[in-house]
């Protein structure tokens, strides 16, 4: 259980005692502060009015458009994630002001950006930012927490050798953290999905155009009430979700582990790609691969930046603020922001709004767990081999965006957000609780075995304290799909449904404050239910029982 992907995170959060602190709250009430001063207070248009428009592109076409937003917002993860990072390595002060931002990043709910974005770029920009705001949050602090596990012999040789900046970053960091990106990037696939076909059906509402792709297209049909176009749609949105599965994710994923140190882990079988094989055992793809190496190596000898001194360096961060202060002086400009716009009269309705979705959040964690807990035990008391057909199979369910079903659960009357966000997130659970059972060393249970151990005790005194660990901290990122379908999943509930569906109603009305304000609650939401309650439950649940 040491070796799994998710003690490493522990170490770290409990390295950065990351709890509700001052900074973070003073970052968020400033953004939406900012961003409630500076916007327009003209008033609200909205967005969505007259016909739709009628279907002008086919559904391959759409496909193509889907496949080009998918490519284009991948690439937007992988340029703002190294130019973030290497700012955050390459100044200290910078690195103090990220670390708090990207927890208040992390819990944005993505598609509550799309009527700011859309304010602002065009509707195709707006499209990718939103798609990729899931993953580049991840991916920065996956490098972060690489620099702090970095050998120091390799930091030690890299002083010596006088390297630069740049050069410490891209030769050092990079490499070490490859690994730990990749994973962070496969976690982060469902919540990247449900962003992109939300954003995509949202901006056709808004922009009036119906080649936005394939979530325009299911959005259109759904509304036409035309449920063979949904199932066509959403099939050819299967069929894609596995392309980028099989012809990416999965390749890169399998090319990373070369730069683990330590080796693939012994509980879990490394990580294989059938495109990977083809590739390594093609001429022309290893010249290409070759090319492509020594063209990094080229560019990671630039010698930008200064070299790093021998002397120890001071601690930017360890110089003490009167923190205390930030928030409340903060939370003062926000309260004067909602007053210059206008928006007083709408917190205490918001604030009602929170708690429904708050509950409505925490009732969907509670039912994944009822329904994962004992099945996953029980699946993992099986044959190895049922093991790993149950486990792929919820991994390529956990893929699938539920959003696309959510118009079959309204005509079968499933009208309670629980339910719908349930369909979401509780394939994300079953993979935590999969994974965290097979991570049970074959020692305990031989153990077990030899003394008897069977049913409710062996669940008490075994199982349910081996999963512990894996368990709470899954549920760290299982978490976050929920609140990226908030919207849509209460949008399909009856009136009076949660700040989402309030939020939505917001984008497409074009009130823009409101929409910063409900935003604002949402992540303080997300923020409150990760701070308070799921990572002291990891953090505990680490210390007390990973072996």
């Amino acid at each position: 259980m040491t070796g799994s992907p998710m003690a490493m995170p522990l170490r770290i959060m409990h390295r950065w005692r990351q709890r509700m602190s001052g900074v973070e709250l003073s970052i968020l009430f400033c953004a939406a502060a900012i961003a409630l001063l500076v916007v327009r207070h003209a008033p609200a248009v909205p967005v969505v009015s007259g016909a739709l428009p009628s279907i002008s592109v086919g559904v391959w076409s759409a496909a193509a458009l889907t496949l080009l937003h998918v490519a284009l917002a991948l690439m937007t993860v992988v340029v703002l994630s190294l130019l973030i990072s290497g700012a955050a390595c390459q100044w200290p002060r910078f690195r103090a002001f990220l670390i708090p931002a990207l927890s208040v990043a992390r819990a944005v709910p993505g598609l509550g950006l799309i009527g700011i974005c859309a304010a602002v770029f065009p509707a195709g920009v707006t499209i990718v930012l939103v798609a990729a705001s899931s993953m580049i949050w991840r991916i920065v602090t996956a490098v972060l927490d690489a620099e702090d596990t970095l050998p120091p012999a390799l930091d030690e040789v890299a002083t010596g050798l006088r390297m630069t900046g740049w050069q410490r970053f891209w030769r050092l960091q990079i490499p070490v953290a490859v690994p730990l990106t990749t994973f962070r990037a496969m976690q982060s696939m469902p919540a990247f999905w449900v962003r992109l076909l939300a954003a995509e059906g949202l901006m056709m509402l808004m922009s009036h155009r119906t080649d936005g792709g394939c979530g325009a297209a299911v959005l259109h049909a759904m509304l036409d009430h035309h449920p063979l176009r949904i199932v066509e749609i959403s099939l050819v949105i299967l069929l894609l979700i596995l392309l980028v599965d099989q012809a990416v994710m999965r390749p890169v994923l399998g090319w990373a582990q070369r730069y683990r140190p330590e080796g693939p882990l012994e509980e879990r079988p490394r990580p294989q790609s059938w495109l990977l094989r083809i590739w390594r055992r093609t001429k022309p793809m290893l010249w290409l691969s070759g090319t492509l190496g020594e063209a990094l190596a080229w560019i990671g000898n630039w010698r930008i930046g200064r070299p790093r001194s021998i002397l120890p360096e001071q601690d930017v961060a360890a110089r003490e603020f009167p923190r205390a202060i930030l928030p409340v002086l903060s939370l003062f400009v926000l309260v004067y922001a909602i007053y210059h716009a206008g928006l007083l009269p709408l917190v205490p309705s918001d604030l009602a709004e929170s708690i429904l979705t708050l509950s409505h959040v925490c009732g969907t964690l509670v039912l994944c767990l009822l329904v994962w807990v004992p099945l996953g035990l029980l699946i993992s008391e099986s044959r190895a081999s049922l093991r790993n057909v149950c486990r792929n199979a919820v991994a390529a369910c956990g893929l699938f965006p539920a959003v696309l079903l959510y118009p079959l659960c309204r005509e079968l009357g499933l009208n309670s957000a629980i339910v719908l966000l349930f369909l979401g997130a509780h394939w994300l659970v079953g993979i935590v609780v999969l994974d965290a059972a097979k991570a049970i060393p074959s020692g305990l249970r031989q153990v077990a075995t030899g003394l008897r151990l069977r049913g409710f005790l062996l669940w008490r005194r075994l199982l349910l304290p081996a999963i512990a660990p894996e368990l709470c901290g899954g549920l760290l990122t299982a978490v976050v799909p929920v609140w990226n379908a908030v919207m849509v999943a209460e949008a399909f509930v009856p009136s009076d449904s949660g700040l989402g569906a309030t939020l939505l109603s917001e984008v497409l009305g074009g009130a823009l404050g409101a929409q910063i304000l409900a935003l604002m609650l949402l992540t303080l939401l997300s923020m409150l239910l990760d701070r308070l309650i799921l990572q002291p439950l990891a953090v505990n649940a680490a210390q007390k029982y990973t072996l």
